[in-house]
């Protein structure tokens, strides 16, 4: 299979999302994996390959709110994940990054730097982006978004997201274009 390189990096890079990739990768299957999706607002209901061909046709194909790609191992040559910037507002210049690295094996810390700064490079420089943000319910990722992308924390919204039997809290934090040192 092919990938069309959309913004290279170092160790993955990020590219073009086909319905080729939605047949002949597991990206399907990354959402109902219940570790892979405990801090993201997935695995409610099951997925399949015919649902994330419909989400491909209908969110992501054509979508000038929505950019998301493909994170691409470079070394090993294959999919770990995806990477988007969603809710894309031009008047105000901000969006919102999400990301998941589906592949049990890729999930190391690296590859999640990498792919988001791409991301962030590519929203400030080529999409003229102030503002980029994001939000988790898990306290670590929030600290690491912070710590090592300098990302600043915004706030909190308590018991936003019901997840696993519980309510959690959503932290939230946000990179401005002028704060950027890491990218």
């Amino acid at each position: 299979m092919v990938f069309d390189i959309f913004i290279k990096g170092d160790v993955v890079n990020l590219v073009v999302l086909t319905s080729e990739i939605v047949e002949k990768t597991n990206w399907y299957n990354w959402f109902n994996d219940e570790e892979n999706t405990k801090h993201m607002q997935k695995h409610y209901y099951p997925n399949s390959k015919e649902l994330q061909l419909k989400y491909f046709k209908e969110e992501i194909e054509g979508n000038d709110k929505k950019l998301q790609l493909g994170i691409y191992h470079k070394k090993d040559k294959y999919l770990i994940g995806t990477i988007s910037l969603s809710n894309i507002d031009h008047l105000n210049r901000c969006c919102e990054v999400g990301l998941i690295i589906g592949e049990a094996e890729a999930r190391k810390l690296q590859y999640f730097i990498e792919a988001v700064k791409l991301i962030c490079k590519h929203a400030f420089d080529t999409l003229n982006i102030n503002r980029v943000y994001s939000g988790t319910i898990s306290k670590e990722i929030d600290e690491l978004f912070c710590r090592v992308l300098n990302f600043e924390h915004e706030g909190i919204f308590r018991q936003a997201v019901f997840k696993n039997g519980a309510y959690h809290d959503v932290y939230r934090h946000a990179l401005l274009k002028e704060n950027r040192k890491t990218l």
